[in-house]
């Protein structure tokens, strides 16, 4: 399995469609996770960093890397190799983003993963299981899963580094619990705090402790007591390591304890429970099906094993209540469901216990579901890279678009813009709206290139886009009708008409924001199709966009965009509505 990731990455992501794929390995979030090896070691600068609008955050007393450190320190071997290679080479960049220190990162990721594969492997047979359900088990999850473009595609997110932590952190329990050597019990706490520090929420492992220990988990804890020394060291160990990013937050602004996802967080009462499990955005089940074995097996093992079906039950719902509480609950763009790839070391233990006690004509059927999700995951994750999936907006539409499609007739053909309203925990409250006809003059929307048109959508007067008239209908508004300092989110709708296929499939939507001097602070362009058009109709289009908060003087500005002339559609009825985060 190991190999096949190597594979992939050699293939997909170094080299790419141009031979420098590399370049990707770190970017988004691993600009974050990378930030702190290139400040600390590198620049010197941890800090002082230049203002980043991914990950770097201004404080009074210093900048912050809003991300935790421990996906950090797991690459800092992998950079440190990367990087002595990188001083040997002259003749390249000298600041952490060669091909050397990238292409190290990835080395790090099938190391990981072989590391966490093999802790896996060795849980589940110390729990009883035989080889042959292992191998299928890690078969499954390599291939079947995200898990593969989160180690092969994507190394430099923390998915692959929390598997491998938490799968350890399992595998120190389970010997724990069989009386193995007391030097266990340090590297689980070690482990324990490794997976904290890189994702906080790591710590509900904990909730798996009964689900490895069986009903004898007294017996756990006895072991643990008699260990005092052990067990001391064990803490030390996890809270050392926990320490660091204390550390890290004082070099940076010299408090202890800062909280870096300031604008974000949790809404604990409102949790998308449905939208997680089986959404077209990022819905489990849906894009990543052989996770309902393990949640079926979940439930079956009620029938042998009581104990172990309950923790298992509630480690899926607090696991599943926590991810879905964060305010963007499909975690931005991305591959599938990523945020689960963390938990499944804990969520296929009961899966490996019931198929074990399956009868050879059940086992076969599981074979059979397991290969027909492999054979989904691949194909759509050959989807997600040739550009037949969005990267974050999917939806019903989209999905039943582009299911099973590999054809050119359906490349590049999905746009729109359809985003979570950003974190309110107090709710949002509208700042202004309104609806422009192409018949009159509106407040906020500028008239565009206007033509009567007898199948005009209202009443007599459409906007014209041709190889003519590259813009038209601009909405602007200033801080002096919108509030500066709160985050704003855009809701916008249009009536749009094709005469022909696909007349508007270049075209764009456009939202930036533009301070008193007119420098652009904020642009997101987009494809105005969110599927390709039906011809000879009017549709309805509908956008949601969160924009961060203006500054006195900003000038918010939203408008479509013929870019290179190539699209030729009429527009009516566009309408515009700004809502406001309210003060937390």
């Amino acid at each position: 399995m190991v190999l096949l990731t190597a594979a992939l990455t050699v293939r997909g992501l170094w080299h790419g469609t141009d031979g420098d794929g590399w370049k990707e390995t770190i970017r988004s979030d691993a600009r974050g996770y990378y930030g702190y090896l290139q400040a600390f070691f590198i620049r010197d600068d941890l800090g002082r960093e230049a203002f980043n609008s991914t990950y770097v955050k201004y404080t009074p007393t210093g900048t912050l890397n809003k991300y935790y450190c421990g996906t950090s320190v797991m690459m800092a071997p992998w950079f440190g190799i990367g990087h002595a290679l990188a001083v040997q080479d002259p003749d390249g960049p000298q600041d952490g983003t060669s091909e050397h220190e990238q292409k190290a990162i990835a080395v790090g990721g099938w190391v990981y993963l072989l590391l966490g594969l093999l802790a896996l492997r060795a849980l589940l047979i110390g729990l009883g299981v035989r080889d042959g359900i292992v191998a299928l088990i890690i078969i499954g999850l390599t291939l079947g899963t995200p898990l593969i473009q989160y180690a092969a595609m994507q190394p430099g997110w923390s998915h692959v580094y929390s598997f491998c932590v938490i799968s350890a952190f399992l595998l120190a329990v389970q010997r724990i619990h069989a009386g193995a050597s007391r030097w266990w019990i340090v590297a689980c706490g070690a482990f324990l705090g490794l997976a904290i520090l890189i994702r906080p929420v790591n710590a509900m492992v904990l909730l798996a402790v009964p689900l490895v220990s069986g009903r004898t988990l007294g017996a756990f804890f006895t072991r643990l007591f008699q260990q005092r020394s052990a067990l001391v060291l064990g803490i030390i160990a996890c809270a050392s390591i926990i320490g660091i990013q204390s550390v890290l937050w004082h070099m940076q602004t010299g408090n202890w304890v800062e909280y870096g996802y300031k604008g974000e967080g949790f809404h604990w009462t409102r949790p998308e429970i449905v939208k997680v499990l089986i959404g077209f955005r990022r819905g489990l089940f849906l894009w990543t099906p052989l996770m309902l074995l393990p949640a079926l097996c979940a439930i079956l093992l009620w029938r042998t094993d009581r104990w172990r079906s309950t923790w298992s039950l509630v480690y899926w719902l607090v696991s599943t209540y926590i991810i879905s509480s964060w305010w963007i609950w499909y975690y931005g763009g991305g591959f599938a469901s990523r945020v689960y790839i963390d938990h499944y070391p804990i969520l296929v233990i009961p899966m490996a216990l019931v198929l074990e006690r399956w009868r050879p004509r059940w086992l076969h059927i599981a074979r059979v579901f397991v290969l027909a999700c492999i054979l989904l995951n691949l194909a759509q994750l050959w989807q997600f890279h040739n550009g037949f999936l969005h990267p974050e907006s999917m939806d019903r539409e989209k999905y039943t678009y582009s299911f099973l499609r590999f054809d050119e007739a359906h490349r590049n053909k999905l746009g729109g813009n359809y985003q979570e309203a950003p974190f309110n925990p107090n709710g949002m409250e509208v700042i202004l709206e309104e609806t422009c006809g192409m018949d009159q003059n509106c407040t906020f929307w500028s008239r565009g290139f206007r033509v009567p048109w007898e199948g005009a959508y209202s009443p007599a007067t459409v906007c014209l886009f041709d190889q003519y008239h590259e813009f038209g209908l601009l909405f602007e508004a200033t801080t002096d009708t919108i509030p500066a300092g709160r985050v704003l989110y855009l809701e916008v709708g249009l009536q749009r008409f094709d005469a022909r296929p696909e007349a508007s499939l270049h075209a764009l939507g456009v939202t930036e924001v533009r301070d008193a001097q007119d420098t652009v602070r904020f642009y997101e362009p987009f494809r105005l199709n969110p599927v390709p058009s039906r011809p000879g109709v009017w549709q309805q289009l509908e956008y949601r966009i969160p924009v961060p908060a203006l500054n006195k003087g900003d000038r918010l500005r939203f408008y479509f965009w013929n870019k290179d002339l190539r699209s030729r559609f009429l527009m009516d009825d566009v309408f515009m509505r700004v809502s406001a985060v309210k003060p937390y």
